[in-house]
């Protein structure tokens, strides 16, 4: 409770803040556009708005606003005030909806072309479109969405028609990729070196994290709205936005190690992040940029200082800034909201005293200014250098350039009104961020999908659905209770991309031109929802059991391990009202391929409850509605609800291959299949899959091949070579007669596609079948009968990619490595920074497709495989720094990851045959070049027959191993009946076994680019002794270019977070 003389304090100190207000920021907004000026002092003729100032500058007269709002105040200050923030955030908004196209292009691009203009028109509002300016800035947008939903919450009405209601819903399909978009970032500047180079910045991830979780399920017409104005934010995006930024703190970005640009994504006005252990970590590193006057921005920044002479920096100038970095007082101001917050009050009272002495009061103004920054003076340099922090600084003001910063004068009169206490800090966040999601109280405005916190019991709602009736009742011989799609009415199935096609009605505008919500795939955590549509309730299977996914549900281990991964992750990631759903489709391609024994041991598991430590509970699906969580798609037009492609999954009838489920176990041999495929045997369907084979022959003819009916043995053109000897059968058994006679089919089609193209018809007469029907009824089959060669052959020639493909790339290098892709008969490309799924695909397809088809499917997998190990245990690619995925090819010796995984294989599969070596003999062999390349040669073709499984397997185990006597034999059968090999054995006691292990542990880590601890450190003084650089194989490392532009500390510290 205020007493009568507190609160006549208060309105005497509001009204002085009224006075400031209006005449540092309410003099300056432009009385027909709203918008207030990047630099007061200039005309307002070609004068320009940045959005980023004036949102600031609108959040502090709303703050004002907000402080008279409390007190009751009606004398019409409080008014004028909220008019003129909504006047500005309104003029920002138009602004953007004239560039309506620009976003629409965007959310497919993602690129600096089509991004959104940052600046604006001061007189107009209109975009400004100044291509030398850097505007891809996410936080700029993440920001102006954040403070959209917290004016809205407060009571303003900002939004008024639903067309700028649907503007706004694509401005947060703008920012969901955030943790993909490499941006110039707050500072506008992009990487560190300054040089036009765009990178991720946790400032930029945080601040669109914090939007999308203030816009999910708000309305965006306030307490006035109903259910067509809410807002939808992707719940996977957020996952994504949130791993990201938890993977990239407390690091900026690639080149900076720290940046004050993180106060405000830490505390106020993002919250970004609630781990304390991860806010700590940041918040100390930060302080390494504090001085007497304010805050660097990050090491080594050049702007506005004395000795900067170009908006552009050449290669090694960054190292002339070193200890002369301006110095920013605003960000004291943050430091003093921030510690009102954590309710520190001594800290924000030490921080108010600090801004207090860095004041300036010019002659001409009546109330003081926070300068920009201060700089040290052309003849302070050295001595500054010398001795940080002894020299005397001068403010911006004495340049008479721009001195008037209305987004650091904004933040210092909020800290103001805090220090005075006229606001308080629920005042500033009614949307409550800066406590943890589990403690905010539930808007009001908030509805359906609101993001919120992790459920203290987490529990996963399980639904079992059978594709078919038959298959229903075989796996009810097991104990097993399923579904059909039949028996789960009146819900509907929806595949995940049929939800997909109904989002694309979510934001739709025609008038601006906006197609709606992009289509991207449908997550694991988008899965896990019911879904109200025009009055049916949906339920979503995940993208995992879509007949257009990637060919891992053919590969029952990589199955189940894709299941137990969605689970922890759901456990993990989970932030919506009720609990999550999983529902696994069992399909009886699941059943009549390999390893359905494995499968129905699994699915009887899960009757125990649990599956990794992860609670679950079985169930109909029926029966879950009222317990999980439901999302409302009301955008949905009802006309659409009632067209064919919105039924939903249709229930199967009838058989596919077999007439019964039970003749399956004289169909295929499962024993056989656990085993590696016999040298000669892989060769072979390598071969056999290579279309020169039909190049020879007519159209007529390979059509008439594809289409033959029964045992077609006698019509191959590729014959196999004659068996070694004791291998009489290699060729003859039933598993070789198939897999050979599928790759042939696969080169004849692939013929045919390279005359033709996918589209061409091979029964014009008939049913109507192109080569893209026949690659795809190859795939399935190939897929069941495990021909990993055809299967991952076919899936390229049919473009087929996975669809969380780009999310893989980014999780590689937010965790500090590089990523190569390429072949070696093509160029090898570097992936430094994030793309999006089209720029990547693309990229596959131009370096890798073109050369060798096969090894675009291989390359994705490994790209899946690698984020993956990397998201569990970092210490297994420690002192990797370029993850070199390439191919294998017989003439040169790579020295990459899959040359390495051949490597690894080779020596388990010698090791497990017993055979002794002598080291004479590998190194006759290793000068032997055609020996290296027929065993190259194997071990492509090996690599390519493993299933995904396997594949995954090996990696793993080629990276855990540092020396092969412990690494355990994996009873596989041995790959070659010759000596030729290179062995491990712990019956090795000889003197050559030293030999053996070194020569083999250089080989693996030679081809993993794994190099010893200290070596980079080791290169970095090295080159500090060498000015004219190294040479190395006519190779020059330049001293200037890898010396000047990293510290030694920052290596230091760079190999020490890589593996954190």
């Amino acid at each position: 409770m205020v007493s009568s003389w507190e609160e006549e304090e208060i309105r005497q100190h509001l009204n002085e803040f009224y006075r400031i207000v209006n005449d540092q920021l309410i003099k300056y907004q432009h009385p027909f556009s709203g918008l207030f000026p990047q630099r007061p002092e200039t005309s307002p003729l070609n004068c320009v708005a940045h959005v980023r100032d004036n949102v600031y500058c609108a959040t502090a007269i709303w703050a004002l606003h907000r402080a008279f709002q409390r007190l009751g105040d009606d004398s019409g200050q409080s008014y004028e005030l909220r008019q003129s923030a909504v006047k500005c955030m309104r003029a920002i908004l138009l602004g953007w909806m004239r560039q309506a196209d620009r976003l629409e292009n965007f959310k497919m691009t993602q690129n600096l072309e089509t991004c959104l203009y940052t600046r604006l028109d001061y007189e107009t509002g209109t975009p400004v479109d100044d291509t030398g300016y850097r505007h891809l800035q996410m936080d700029c947008v993440g920001l102006y969405v954040l403070q959209l939903a917290q004016m809205i919450l407060s009571g303003l009405q900002i939004i008024h028609t639903k067309v700028e209601a649907a503007f706004v819903q694509n401005l947060i399909f703008y920012i969901e990729r955030a943790y993909r978009i490499p941006d110039y970032g707050m500072w506008e500047r992009g990487s560190k070196q300054n040089r036009d180079i765009t990178e991720l910045h946790a400032s930029s991830i945080g601040m669109a994290k914090a939007a999308l979780e203030s816009m999910s399920g708000f309305n965006i017409f306030g307490s006035e709205g109903d259910h067509t104005t809410v807002m939808f934010a992707d719940i996977d995006a957020h996952s994504r936005n949130s791993s990201i930024l938890s993977t990239l703190l407390p690091r900026e970005s690639a080149s900076k190690g720290t940046d004050a640009a993180l106060i405000p994504t830490i505390s106020w006005p993002a919250f970004a992040i609630h781990t304390s252990s991860i806010r700590h970590a940041t918040m100390d590193r930060v302080e390494i940029l504090k001085g007497n006057y304010g805050y660097k921005r990050f090491t080594r920044d050049g702007y506005a200082t004395v000795l900067e002479s170009s908006d552009f920096y050449s290669q090694g100038e960054l190292g002339k800034f070193r200890g002369i970095e301006n110095e920013w007082p605003m960000f004291f101001a943050y430091q003093v909201i921030a510690a009102y917050f954590d309710k520190e009050m001594e800290k924000a009272e030490q921080f108010g005293e600090n801004l207090e002495q860095l004041l300036v009061h010019p002659v001409s103004e009546k109330y003081p200014w926070l300068p920009k920054y201060y700089f040290v003076p052309e003849g302070s340099l050295a001595a500054e250098r010398e001795k940080p922090g002894s020299q005397i600084r001068r403010s911006n003001f004495k340049l008479r350039t721009d001195p008037r910063f209305l987004w650091g004068q904004s933040v210092y009169l909020i800290s103001q009104m805090l220090l005075k206490n006229v606001l308080t800090i629920h005042d500033l966040d009614p949307l409550e961020r800066h406590c943890p999601a589990d403690t905010r109280p539930m808007s009001l405005l908030s509805r359906y999908s609101t993001i919120t916190s992790r459920p203290s019991t987490m529990c996963v709602q399980m639904i079992l659905l059978a594709e078919s009736t038959r298959l229903q009742q075989i796996l009810a011989t097991y104990g097993i209770q399923t579904q059909t799609p039949v028996e789960i009415e009146p819900l509907k199935l929806w595949p995940p991309g049929t939800l997909v096609k109904a989002s694309a009605f979510m934001g739709f505008n025609r008038r601006l031109g906006l197609k709606g919500r992009p289509p991207r795939p449908l997550g694991c955590l988008g899965a896990s929802k019911y879904y109200r549509v025009s009055g049916s309730t949906v339920l979503v299977f995940p993208h995992l059991f879509e007949d257009q996914s990637f060919y891992f549900s053919y590969d029952i281990k990589a199955l189940i391990e894709e299941v137990k991964n969605d689970l922890i992750f759901l456990s993990k990631w989970w932030r919506m009202k009720g609990r999550p759903n999983y529902c696994f489709l069992v399909k009886e391609d699941m059943i009549i391929g390999h390893g359905r024994e494995q499968l129905i041991r699994f699915l009887v598991s899960l009757q125990s409850n649990y599956v990794d430590g992860v609670r679950i509970v079985l169930g109909r699906a029926q029966n879950f509605v009222a317990t999980g969580c439901i999302d409302h798609l009301d955008f949905f037009p009802d006309w659409a609800a009632n067209s064919e492609e919105f039924e939903g999954l249709k229930q199967l009838y009838g058989g596919r291959s077999f007439r019964s489920l039970t003749d399956l176990p004289r169909v295929l041999d499962d024993e056989d299949l656990d085993a590696l495929l016999p040298a000669p045997l892989v060769i072979a369907i390598a071969d056999a899959t290579n279309r020169r084979h039909f190049k020879k022959m007519s159209d007529s003819d390979i059509v008439n091949f594809v289409l033959h009916d029964g045992n077609r043995q006698e019509l191959w053109p590729y014959k196999p070579p004659d068996p070694p000897k004791g291998k009489e059968n290699v060729f003859t058994t039933p598993i070789a007669l198939r897999a050979i006679d599928y790759a042939q089919e696969a080169a004849a089609l692939h013929e045919l596609m390279h005359r033709h193209g996918l589209d061409y018809a091979l029964q014009p007469n008939g049913d109507p079948c192109n080569v893209r029907d026949f690659f795809s009824s190859l795939s399935r089959r190939a897929g069941i009968n495990q021909i990993w060669t055809v299967v991952r052959l076919t899936s390229a020639l049919l473009s087929n990619y996975v669809h969380s493909l780009a999310p893989s790339t980014s999780a590689i290098l937010v965790c500090g490595k590089q990523l190569t892709i390429g072949t070696i008969q093509g160029p090898e490309i570097a992936v430094n920074k994030p793309t999006n799924p089209r720029e990547l695909c693309d990229l596959l397809r131009d370096t890798v497709y073109h050369v060798d088809p096969l090894q675009m499917s291989l390359q994705q997998e490994l790209i899946l495989y690698v984020a993956a190990l990397l998201n569990k245990d970092k210490s297994l690619f420690e002192n990797i720094a370029i993850i070199r995925l390439g191919s294998i090819n017989a003439r040169e010796l790579p020295r990459w990851f899959l040359e390495a995984m051949k490597l690894h294989l080779e020596a388990e599969e010698s090791r497990a045959s017993g055979e002794r070596v002598d080291v004479r003999k590998i190194e006759t062999q290793a000068s032997n070049e055609a020996y290296v390349a027929e065993a190259r040669s194997l071990g492509a073709c090996r690599l390519q027959s493993l299933s995904p499984s396997s594949l995954k397997s090996l990696l793993h185990r080629t990276l855990c191993s540092e020396n092969l006597e412990h690494t355990p034999p994996h009873g596989r059968q041995k790959r070659f009946n010759t000596p030729h090999s290179r062995e491990q054995s712990p019956a090795l006691n000889e003197g050559n076994k030293p030999s053996v292990d070194m020569l083999y542990q250089r080989q693996l880590d030679g081809c993993l680019g794994r190099v010893p601890k200290t070596f980079y450190e080791s290169v970095y003084h090295i080159l500090e002794r060498s000015p004219c650089g190294v040479l190395i194989m006519n190779n020059l490392l330049p001293q200037v270019r890898n010396l000047v532009t990293l510290l030694n500390t920052e290596i230091r510290a760079r190999n020490d977070e890589k593996c954190k």
